[in-house]
């Protein structure tokens, strides 16, 4: 059997356990699709790291959750009418839209993964410029620099509460509950981390709490949508495994 897509995804990321990534080992010496695949997914990676920042057209979430919705749709008819072919083949089919929607945050996310450091002064400027005048450079530069994180990561945001949101009906109410108050619990830090930059624009603890709950927040955003997807594929080894992570915040 092949390994799922989540199992995978983790093993790519050198987040399964030892005597699980063992079993995928295994598999992936011996199965040259499987191989194929987890060679692609780290071709993948790799690329996103090297990314510049870019801005991710609206247009682009649209695109995703209608994606899903459509991978939805066929994973229902494959399990009414299964395909002939390859377990791995079958699985392809029926969640290639779901790799699509998964890349696309997966780029994004490394894309936008800023991290808001004071720039050193430019060896251009001019010799001995007073000090308050590079104090007053440097928190420009830096507001700056934390604004434009901040707008791509509330893109990143809005896009996947879209997603999440038009498919919520799939997760049972406790779930949902749980969901629902982690992410008050993390909208709760950002609030905080925003009142506290207010006060004092280049602390760098704020500015890195700030960031730290945006990525937060897309992490659960993204595990929302991926509950969902093995929800509506029927799968309850990769629903459980999701769930089990959603422990409540706060």
């Amino acid at each position: 059997m092949h390994p799922n897509e989540i199992v995978i995804n983790d093993y790519v990321d050198d987040a399964l356990a030892p005597a699980e990534r063992a079993d995928v080992d295994r598999h992936v010496a011996s199965c040259a699709e499987c191989r194929a695949l987890v060679d692609d997914l780290r071709e993948l990676r790799r690329a996103a790291g090297s990314l510049d920042l870019r801005e991710l057209p609206v247009r682009a979430w649209t695109r995703i959750e209608r994606a899903i919705q459509l991978e939805a749709r066929h994973s229902t008819q494959n399990t009414q009418n299964p395909p002939k072919g390859s377990s791995l083949r079958v699985l392809r089919s029926t969640s290639g839209w779901t790799w699509l929607a998964a890349a696309a945050v997966l780029v994004l996310a490394t894309a936008v993964g800023l991290r808001v450091l004071p720039r050193a002064p430019r060896t251009d400027a001019p010799a001995n410029p007073p000090g308050v005048a590079v104090s007053i450079d440097t928190a420009q530069s830096v507001e700056a620099e934390l604004r434009q994180a901040e707008a791509h990561y509330e893109k990143a945001i809005k896009g996947l509460e879209q997603i999440a949101n038009a498919e919520q009906g799939a997760l049972d109410p406790q779930t949902a509950a749980t969901l629902q108050k982690n992410l008050s619990v993390i909208d709760q830090a950002i609030s905080e981390s925003r009142a506290a930059l207010r006060v004092e624009p280049t602390s760098e603890p704020a500015q890195q709490s700030l960031i730290d709950s945006f990525k937060t927040k897309m992490g659960l955003l993204q595990d929302t949508v991926a509950l969902i997807n093995e929800m509506r594929k029927g799968n309850e080894a990769g629903t459980a495994r999701i769930v089990s992570g959603l422990k409540p915040k706060g």
